[in-house]
């Protein structure tokens, strides 16, 4: 240890300063040397260091405040008795008796308490067990800072590893003084809540109460209860699973309720749709849903999801964060495996509920990224497939049914060049497409040959070296570009079956003309894009007797205008109608008492749907947040809610209101743990 020397040097000049060490600060920057000591007393003998007397400083990474240190610089060794102040990184230890190695960073600490913000701990005994894990005996949690919490857990022995979570033996429960529930065994991450409470009053559900309770069965698996009880509908239960291994992840849920007001929302006397979804409502509803996610290597990897439903208005009605994602829930299973070179799925898609429309389907695809011909300067690409499909109908809203067996290959040759400042780059094509059964009647065979040729150059211009608002100087990168196309397939699309985007395949003989700006600035010293705008049409060869020599304009942007704005616009014009056929637009803004986005979702003869949505000194001891969703073609308020949260002592209190469509109102109140705080309105209600 012969670094130790130099920094004791150091440490003895403040000896001369020692009527005033008790009150200096614990030190802001750790320094290159092993320790840095200050105290009233500092002696320093053959290795061995004691001082006394508001002993204040730090040993490597530790910072340390006591009545009195011995140790030993050769070996590490610490002792440290009386006003124990111990921190390492984000954890605080406070204590009267410690043995400590700040080489090996073991130790052994009597009586302590722990502060890991948002997470206070009273432990017997501790026990740094290796340099990433604490050994506790007797120990007790809280986030409550009062004498006497309104809840805390109790562990007869427990593990912190590495900052972030325990792992307990014999725990115990509490709210107040009252036992709760005992589990033997406890694995909780200590940035996540246990249990989270919400109720209030529905038009639909009544009084309503939804409580659920997160507890770890092992190390890598949790239990997730749900207990959700409605005056107008009954009782509802959900239990989980959730798992996090670290080559796999994923999660099991199951629900189920006997409903007392099956047509609360969809009557079968109603008109069409809403009656034929009544029609497949019983008592009886349910949902189980599989989510998986499993990592064999770094290119070999499998993803599934899994829903069945005892109606198609379960989700809806008591899943609505998940029904605005997705309407009709996915049920696929996908292997994946990819290198450098080639990539390849298999893929199922299947129906489970057959009151939905769908294309089940049974895929396999190999693709050849775009490589090198070996000896020539020739590039190959290739993608190919082959499927069985199978277009099935649904009870709601029955369509024709159809399958069939697709075999699909696309392959492209490219001859990559530079002309002066021109990037070109040639290209043939050729796709060939197998059906078992058409539209027409039998066996189809379609063929698309295609060539083609992309042209692009690339200008740069600094237009401001000045620091604005934006960022710290200002340049501009033009890439005007041009791609001609050209395709001739030899069947018409109306002859085969429809099942996706590959078989609306037609002839196509026209010009891809862009212009792409980027405006690039510096933020904390790193090069940041301000804009990038990306505009481009299509000149019409063949205008498949539409009479307009260019097809729309398309716009797709992406402007983080500053490090805490950003706007997102992609959309459609059609400048020969001078309609817009679709346009989205999306602005958020990210500040420490400001979480605000607003979307505008238009889309020709359907909507036009405005999202604001915004969250007030989220921070704060009270907070606010809101959500709206308005159609004004319709002129028709879809959704809107508010929640006030208010924080007292270690709890978090929530007040709101939620209007959905089909005149559906709730009234909501939540608590909860302030350590924990969570946003309700996006959560599931």
């Amino acid at each position: 240890m012969s670094r130790a020397r130099p920094a004791l040097l150091f440490c003895c000049f403040g000896i001369a300063a020692a009527a005033v060490a008790a009150d200096l600060d614990l030190p802001k920057e750790i320094p290159d040397e092993p320790f840095d000591l200050t105290a009233a007393s500092l002696e320093f003998t053959n290795d061995t260091l004691i001082a006394s007397g508001g002993v204040t400083g730090r040993f490597e990474n530790v910072v340390v405040r006591a009545d009195r240190v011995e140790g030993n610089t050769a070996n590490g060794d610490l002792k440290m008795e009386g006003g124990i102040f111990f921190k390492r990184g984000n954890i605080e230890w406070r204590g009267s008796e410690l043995e400590y190695n700040y080489i090996t960073q073991v130790g052994d600490f009597g009586p302590s308490t722990l502060n890991f913000d948002p997470v206070l701990m009273s432990v017997d005994q501790v026990e740094r067990v290796s340099t990433n894990e604490f050994r506790l005996q007797g120990a007790e949690f809280t986030t409550c800072p009062k004498d006497h919490p309104h809840f805390h857990v109790t562990a007869k022995e427990a593990y912190l590893v590495d900052d972030e979570y325990l792992k307990a033996k014999g725990v115990t429960v509490y709210v107040g003084k009252v036992p709760v529930f005992y589990v033997p065994y406890w694995r909780q991450k200590l940035s996540k809540p246990i249990f989270s409470f919400q109720g209030g009053f529905g038009s639909e559900w009544g009084l309503f109460l939804l409580t659920k309770a997160t507890i770890p069965l092992t190390e890598h698996v949790e239990s997730e209860t749900d207990l959700n009880l409605y005056t107008e509908r009954g009782v509802g239960l959900g239990q989980g699973l959730n798992w996090n291994y670290p080559n796999a992840k994923g999660t099991f849920h199951g629900f189920y309720l006997k409903d007392q007001d099956k047509y609360a929302r969809y009557d079968p006397a109603d008109p069409a749709p809403d009656g034929a979804v009544g029609d497949e409502i019983s008592n009886d509803r349910y949902r189980l849903k599989l989510e998986h996610h499993q990592y064999f290597d770094d290119t070999f990897y499998a993803n599934t999801k899994w829903n069945y439903l005892s109606d198609p208005a379960v989700i809806e009605e008591f899943f609505k964060g998940e029904y605005r994602s997705y309407a009709q829930p996915e049920n696929y299973f996908s292997l994946d495996y990819g290198n450098t070179y080639l990539g390849t799925e298999a893929f199922v898609n299947k129906r489970l509920n057959d009151f939905y429309n769908n294309t089940d389907r049974y895929e396999y695809s190999l693709d050849a990224y775009r490589t090198r011909i070996p000896g020539t300067p020739f590039y190959f690409q290739s993608e190919n497939a082959v499927a069985q499909l199978d277009r099935v109908s649904g009870t709601l809203d029955p369509v024709a049914e159809y399958d069939a067996t697709r075999l699909d290959s696309l392959n492209s040759v490219y001859l990559p060049q530079r002309w002066g400042v021109l990037s070109v780059v040639p290209r043939a094509t050729y796709r060939g497409t197998y059906y078992s059964d058409s539209a027409a009647g039998g066996e189809e065979i379609r063929q698309i040959p295609g060539a083609g040729m992309q042209v692009s150059f690339e200008a740069t211009k600094v237009l401001s070296e000045r620091e604005r608002w934006y960022g710290k100087g200002l340049r501009h990168k033009i890439q005007p570009y041009a791609d001609y196309i050209y395709q001739d397939s030899d069947v018409d699309s109306s002859d085969l079956y429809q099942f996706d985007d590959v078989d609306m395949l037609q002839d196509e003989n026209k010009v891809k003309v862009g212009l792409r700006n980027i405006l690039q600035t510096k933020r904390d010293n790193r090069v940041s894009r301000f804009i990038d705008l990306d505009l481009y049409t299509y000149y019409l060869m063949e205008d498949h007797g539409s009479g307009n020599d260019f097809d729309s304009l398309f716009i797709d942007a992406r402007m983080p205008l500053t490090k805490r704005a950003m706007v997102d616009v992609e959309g459609v014009v059609d400048w020969n109608s001078g309609e817009v056929p679709f346009f989205n637009t999306r602005y958020s803004y990210d500040y420490d008492d400001l979480i605000l986005s607003i979307e505008h979702l238009y889309r020709a003869q359907r909507e036009s749907l405005w999202t604001p949505r915004f969250e007030l000194f989220p921070k704060s001891d009270l907070s606010f947040e809101g959500y709206a969703r308005y159609n004004d073609k319709e002129d028709e308020l879809e959704e809107i809610a508010g929640m006030v949260y208010a924080n007292w002592c270690c709890m978090r209190y929530g007040l709101g209101y939620h209007f959905y469509d089909e005149n559906e109102h709730q009234i909501m109140f939540t608590i909860g743990l302030s350590a924990f705080p969570q946003a309700r309105i996006g959560s599931g209600l």
